[in-house]
């Protein structure tokens, strides 16, 4: 699938080559460094469902791990980003009835406007992009895998895998049975219909309605369900285990924690050592969601005339696990504070004392908000004696570009 482009720098500094990243993991829930070796760091993002526009939470989280990516790269660390695209899903059919518009044609022209919105947002590109519809084979072996191995069970068309409470993922160890039965029904989940032998098995194999793609497979014709897509990808396109597994924190459960149950069931082994979710983004009082109707999308405020360095500013504000609520207020803020580097430190150059100081904020649990707080202190040095451009720092660390005006 096409990814992107991006025009930035990325200094690689041998300065640094002994560290790593340190990043807090949900599953330890403590902060814990990255394995360093000679070998790629494998990292697998979970994408957008492209049945709407990016908004501001897509774009904070794929910041995120844009961030940590730079980081990583700045320092020597070699990196396989693969981030998926679940062109078929639910939402995506729905949307496709109520509009009336064909699911192809949605996929296509929203696929459009995220990758636009990335590009200008500095974002760097997976270096794997990859559809569920251009590896629906290789999704639907490991269906025929996992039944075959009997982790499964079968309602009328349809197979389910089958949860063992006693072998739960310990990204759910704090919540209690009803609490995840909740969560399940509240994401999309059928906890509640008859047969299932326990509320919270997660279906593998769907029946397709007249409208949707269906694939005629010895186990019965229909379409994959959720997890199981990302399992597979990520065992073609990275190598297991990965060092980071991570999307925003909606993800956690069911999602993460089912997938990893079944990564092991499916003999793949153990999914991830890392599991980083990224904070929730909320308007208007509560998460923006399609349901509620509170979505800010990157591609409406760059019609607004907003800088998308300013943008991207706005959200650097925020520690990449913290939640928090979007209003103007925060754009106002955040392209004062542009100005202010762009005229103090913009053509001018940093020690290679201070160089460290902003390296080591990143690699503490990607503490940008302190790096930009820094920032706004800093003395430039006006000559590079000793020094490096202010500019391909920002731009290699924060894909941050400083200019004279917005």
């Amino acid at each position: 699938m096409k990814s992107w482009t991006v025009d930035t720098e990325n200094i690689i500094s041998k300065d640094f080559d002994t560290l790593t990243l340190n990043i807090y993991d949900t599953k330890s829930q403590r902060i814990q460094a990255l394995r360093r070796t000679d070998k790629t760091t494998q990292i697998y993002v979970c994408g957008i469902t492209p049945y709407d526009s990016a908004h501001l939470g897509h774009a904070f989280t794929y910041l995120a791990f844009d961030l940590m990516i730079r980081a990583m790269n700045f320092i020597g660390m070699k990196t396989n980003y693969v981030q998926n695209v679940t062109d078929i899903d639910d939402p995506l059919f729905e949307r496709a009835r109520k509009s009336g518009v064909e699911w192809q044609q949605i996929v296509h022209s929203q696929l459009d406007l995220y990758r636009a919105d990335m590009s200008r947002l500095n974002i760097l590109p997976p270096t794997e992009f990859v559809g569920v519809m251009e590896n629906m084979e290789l999704i639907i072996d490991g269906i025929g895998k996992s039944i075959a191995g009997k982790s499964t069970y079968k309602i009328d068309t349809e197979h389910y895998f089958k949860t063992q409470e006693n072998n739960r993922s310990k990204l759910v160890e704090n919540f209690s049975r009803e609490e995840l039965i909740v969560l399940a029904k509240e994401r999309g989940c059928d906890t509640e219909r008859s047969g299932k032998h326990d509320p919270l098995d997660p279906i593998l194999w769907k029946a397709s309605k007249a409208d949707e793609p269906s694939w005629s497979e010895r186990f019965g014709t229909g379409r994959p369900g959720w997890h199981i897509q990302c399992i597979c990808l990520a065992n073609k396109f990275a190598l297991l285990p990965l060092d980071i597994q991570g999307g925003g924190k909606d993800l956690i459960f069911p999602h993460h924690a089912m997938s990893e149950e079944q990564s092991e069931s499916l003999g793949f082994g153990e999914l991830a050592l890392n599991y980083c979710h990224v904070g929730m983004v909320s308007y208007q009082g509560s998460k923006m969601s399609k349901s509620k109707g509170n979505l800010v999308f990157v591609h409406e405020l760059l019609n607004q005339g907003i800088s998308p360095m300013v943008i991207r500013l706005a959200l650097m504000l925020h520690h990449w696990q913290d939640d928090w609520e979007f209003d103007s207020d925060i754009i106002e803020q955040a392209t004062k504070i542009y100005l202010n580097l762009s005229q103090n430190l913009g053509t001018k150059y940093m020690s290679k004392a201070d160089v460290e100081t902003i390296v080591n904020l990143c690699l503490n649990n990607l503490d940008i908000p302190k790096v930009i707080s820094f920032l706004l202190e800093l003395k430039p040095l006006a000559h590079s004696d000793d020094g490096l451009a202010i500019d391909s720092v920002l731009q290699s660390l924060l894909g941050l570009k400083l200019g004279s005006a917005i």
